[in-house]
């Protein structure tokens, strides 16, 4: 029988039904929404429940399959993104998203599913791909995010918050290039200079991305006022069809288009290397058709640094040292940050300074020990007491 004004009664199979107004028709009629439960207080809360968000959040009542609303959502963002970042998004959708969420209704969306959803994601039990690590895990989070934030913005849903512990981050601290290996870097270059070869500087003492390098044409450099400018990048990014294609580009951000001054003895050296060649050709491969993508000058970078007797390293991380060793001699965050290309000082803090043993010392004996005329103990003490 059924409960008079809630829209709840019990079925002849036992099980208890509640109904709903989820939305109207253009003419005003009804649409009806339907929950069930095996008792009526359950029946009750979660109808209590939907009422709400269809009367508070006013949801539309369409029907639709999350895959549907993904590349909807990405059709609307995508006049704002570069050709590489959409490339990125096509895929991570592809690969991690639709293989889990692809068939989902999305009205059917809640936080326990799309969390339960997202765990499957990170660690899929049919082991599609590997599982998936920090940085992985949290792009895929916050693509799902948007998504939903997307589908509360059309009223599918009402908001909703996905709460998800992403696993850690376990790869060990790379050491930056130490001074000696630094200088074996140096000396290889000059012993016999190419364009290739002085990339390796451009990266190491400028803090250029391996993308930026590769980017670079002889019109960038200024070699009479001595500084560089960097306002493109080279990237290989995949296509839809399942290819890949080079693509040039603006540099990563809008902080990253600099200019950089040369160190003094590096204006010779390009000086010499330039020739009479004109704005349009490519640094790293000499002519004017196509830069060295970075797939391939990656592999240059390998070559020079076993050449230059210097262990095998990311590329990556000749920036790294560069933004390390600035700091070390005393370079401030901010010029640091403007120098490195990126929006703020944070992003510089956080991924590529790090304090050393010496560093931590000189400033606890700066702090500690001055003024002090007598140092005990027998550990040397860095202080002028």
């Amino acid at each position: 029988m059924a409960k008079h004004g809630e829209n709840i009664r019990k079925r002849k199979d036992g099980r208890w039904e509640g109904r709903y107004i989820k939305s109207r028709t253009a003419e005003g009629k009804a649409l009806w929404g339907y929950v069930y439960g095996g008792t009526y207080a359950e029946v009750k809360q979660v109808l209590i429940q939907k009422k709400a968000e269809c009367g508070f959040y006013r949801l539309s009542g369409k029907e639709m399959f999350f895959e549907e609303l993904a590349w909807q959502w990405l059709a609307s963002v995508s006049l704002g993104l570069k050709e590489s970042t959409l490339a990125h998004y096509h895929y991570t959708l592809q690969r991690y998203l639709l293989p889990v969420f692809g068939r989902w209704q999305v009205k059917s969306f809640s936080e326990q599913s799309l969390e339960q959803g997202m765990l499957q994601v990170i660690t899929p039990a049919d082991h599609r791909h590997r599982p998936l690590g920090t940085s992985s895990a949290r792009e895929c989070l916050t693509m799902l995010r948007r998504i939903c934030k997307y589908a509360a913005h059309l009223r599918l849903i009402r908001p909703i918050e996905i709460c998800v512990c992403l696993p850690q981050n376990r790869s060990s601290k790379v050491q930056p290039l130490s001074k000696e290996e630094q200088s074996n870097v140096k000396s290889f270059v000059y012993k016999a200079p190419t364009a290739r070869k002085v990339g390796l500087l451009l990266a190491m003492q400028l803090g250029l991305r391996i993308g930026e390098v590769c980017g670079l044409q002889w019109g960038d450099f200024d070699l009479k006022a001595g500084t560089l400018t960097i306002q493109r990048t080279v990237s290989r990014i995949s296509t839809r069809d399942g290819h890949t294609k080079v693509v040039i580009q603006s540099p990563k951000t809008k902080s990253s288009r600099r200019e950089i001054p040369l160190p003094h003895d590096l204006v010779p050296l390009l000086q010499k290397l330039r020739g009479n060649a004109v704005s349009e050709v490519w640094f790293l491969s000499g002519h004017a058709k196509k830069p060295v993508e970075p797939r391939c000058y990656r592999k240059s970078i390998q070559i020079y640094l076993r050449q230059a007797a210097v262990r095998k390293v990311h590329p990556h991380l000749l920036r790294h040292t560069f933004a390390t060793t600035c700091l070390q001699a005393g370079c401030d965050i901010k010029t640091l940050s403007e120098l490195l290309g990126h929006v703020n000082p944070n992003i510089t803090l956080q991924r590529y300074v790090h304090s050393n043993l010496g560093r931590m010392r000189k400033e606890l004996d700066r702090i500690f020990c001055a003024g002090k005329r007598l140092c005990q103990g027998s550990i040397r003490c860095g202080c002028r007491g």
